[in-house]
């Protein structure tokens, strides 16, 4: 009997063991309150070095190379190259291209 007793003595009451939950229920909320920070932190300084590198271009801006040439963007090169859409480029813009970056897209155009 004794040892019932040991065993009961043991278990948490249902007290102490809702105390519990709630205390990681807390800890849970507190979690995901510091990520959702992290993240609006993580794009907050994305944001600003996107800017920084916008305004470093305005004020620095490079002489395209001698090689460049002019080329309208096609619906073909935004399905290539996903990443124009993210800079801001869309179908019909006209941007300079190196002999090199053309011979690179016809090799892609190949494949």
């Amino acid at each position: 009997m004794s040892e019932q007793t040991t065993q009961e003595q043991q278990l948490p009451s249902k007290e102490e063991l809702m105390a519990f939950l709630q205390e990681q229920i807390d800890v849970k909320k507190l979690q995901v309150e510091l990520q959702e920070l992290n993240t609006r932190l993580a794009k907050g300084k994305a944001e600003e070095l996107q800017a920084l590198s916008f305004v470093a271009q305005i004020t620095n801006p490079q002489a395209p190379p001698p090689d460049a040439q002019p080329h309208v963007i096609t619906e073909e090169d935004m399905e290539q190259n996903p990443t124009l859409a993210e800079q801001g480029f869309k179908v019909g813009d006209e941007v300079l291209v190196t002999k090199e970056e053309t011979k690179q897209r016809s090799l892609k155009k190949t494949k």
